[in-house]
């Protein structure tokens, strides 16, 4: 079955601004509630997750490039959120740990994260969330390599 051009065009609209939209509600939460970006949250959580990472890794795991990882690690090394060190059975590669400022703000992150998300779903009902989830499935099928 060939797309209608307007519906191809206005799906993409829709998913644009949806996207849009959730990044803008959990920049501005998130900024009130701890003063951090998403990523700076991001980068946070991975961070807790695996205690010690160094840079490259993180870089892969969030997918930036590293330069940019360096300058998001200074940021939030400079305002205590993290610290960088040393191993002694390495000279060259640092390993990334949370501060108990950066442990601390992050505590809680799930919360925004869940009111920001569940905006996505308030006006749906569970049976219309389903339907949906089941045709976003099959436009993601369409493409390769998506399972």
């Amino acid at each position: 079955m060939k797309p209608m051009k307007k519906n191809v065009a206005t799906l993409n609209t829709l998913l644009r601004q949806i996207t849009i939209a959730q990044q803008r509600a959990l920049t501005a939460t998130l900024k009130s509630h701890v003063g951090l970006t998403p990523q700076q949250t991001r980068t946070l959580s991975v961070i807790q997750a695996k205690p010690g990472i160094i840079q490259r890794e993180l870089a892969d795991i969030i997918q930036r490039r590293s330069a940019s990882i360096s300058n998001l690690l200074q940021i939030l090394e400079r305002d205590g959120y993290i610290q960088r060190l040393i191993p002694a059975n390495s000279g060259r590669s640092k390993q990334i740990f949370l501060t108990e400022k950066g442990a601390s703000a992050i505590r809680g992150f799930d919360t925004y994260f869940d009111a920001v998300e569940d905006l996505m779903v308030q006006n749906l009902s569970v049976d219309e969330q389903t339907t949906l989830i089941t045709l976003l499935q099959k436009v993601v099928a369409a493409y390769p390599d998506q399972h």
